[in-house]
């Protein structure tokens, strides 16, 4: 009873006017419990997934073109996304839980989905995360390549840092140049393009743990970036890359968490929602350049379900070995040597 008294009046408080969401409101959007009231809004925490999947399936690139020496990479890769008004809106204009706080509180239609209707209210924008501009993250990236082959891996392990309690990433990419496979019998003036098949998985975890609660969050999200490479390459130390793909992120959420906030004092969630993220195809400008032995900078814009840009300036690059230019192959596939009959082999030919 005191549970049911405590929520009532936390709902009463909202009904005065336009407020942020609460931090009970924020998490129930993840409680898929039919009986819980303003649970399960999977449009209210969408951007979360689309947004961080933006961002870990950018920078498994770094060049169209991938040589047949042993080359190895390292850097940290960082991808920059706008958080627009496609972010803080959905079904009609409700706020996510980017979204600001411009809603009266009151009963909505079934535009807002909710398990609970009609006892399903509009709940506004979590105020740390409408003052966010950009969306952005970090991670080491290793990469190696031989035979035209090449495979990245990138992670992250964060500690405890107030109510974040932990964030892991781990990821890798695949990537194999055919360029090499048909280049040669092309004319010289096409030599300067490649093209490569690529592919990019990552898998990463967040747990959050709000102040006046106990438990945790937990938040897994797969992200997944499939992608045609063109890359054009007029000098030795400068590359332009066009790459065309689909991606896909999902976001799970998990674990339990009992409030100690006077306003919902006791109320229990319980995250089981899962929801996908804006999948679709991406289109990414970019050019890279070889300053020196090995600083292999990378800049860049991508279109498609987010814009967002590459500013991947820590990146190195360093190759043992150089590739023999294509013209010296298509030289050797247009030439053959013909060995000239010795006076034996025509002997035993007049013999036979």
């Amino acid at each position: 009873m005191k549970k049911s008294l405590t929520l009532i009046l936390s709902l009463a408080f909202f009904a005065f006017g336009a407020e942020w969401a609460s931090i009970y409101h924020s998490l129930i959007a993840f409680d898929k419990r039919p009986e819980i009231a303003d649970g399960n809004r999977p449009g209210y925490v969408k951007p979360l997934a689309t947004n961080l999947g933006t961002v870990l399936n950018s920078n498994w690139i770094s060049s169209a073109r991938v040589p047949q020496v042993l080359t190895i990479e390292a850097g940290l890769p960082l991808m920059i996304v706008g958080i627009g008004n496609d972010d803080k809106e959905y079904a009609g204009g409700a706020p996510t839980i980017f979204g600001g706080k411009d809603y009266e509180w009151g009963t909505t239609s079934g535009e807002i989905a909710c398990t609970a209707a009609p006892n399903c209210h509009v709940v506004n924008g979590n105020e740390t995360l409408n003052k966010l501009g950009v969306f952005t993250y970090p991670y080491l990236q290793l990469a190696g390549s031989f035979y035209h082959a090449r495979i990245a891996l990138r992670g992250m392990l964060l500690p405890a840092i107030s109510e974040l309690q932990s964030f892991n990433l781990f990821g890798f990419g695949l990537q194999y140049s055919v360029g090499h496979l048909f280049l040669h019998n092309l004319p010289k003036a096409l030599h300067p393009f490649d093209v490569s098949l690529a592919f990019g998985m990552n898998f990463a975890g967040i747990g959050y743990q709000p102040e006046d609660y106990r438990g945790t969050l937990e938040l897994d999200f797969t992200t997944m970036h499939f992608m045609v490479v063109l890359g054009y390459k007029p000098l030795k130390f400068f590359e332009v890359m066009l790459s065309l793909g689909y991606e896909t992120s999902t976001m799970e959420s998990s674990g339990h968490l009992i409030s100690e906030d006077p306003d919902s004092y006791g109320a229990e969630i319980f995250p089981t929602l899962s929801v996908d993220g804006k999948n679709g195809f991406r289109m990414g400008l970019s050019i890279s350049f070889s300053l020196g032995a090995s600083y292999h900078p990378v800049l860049g814009v991508d279109f498609g379900t987010k814009t967002s840009y590459t500013t991947n300036v820590l990146y190195f690059k360093q190759s043992f070995g150089e590739d023999a230019p294509i013209k010296d192959k298509a030289k050797k596939s247009s030439t053959e040597t013909v060995e000239e009959p010795t006076e034996d082999s025509v002997e035993e030919t007049a013999e036979e």
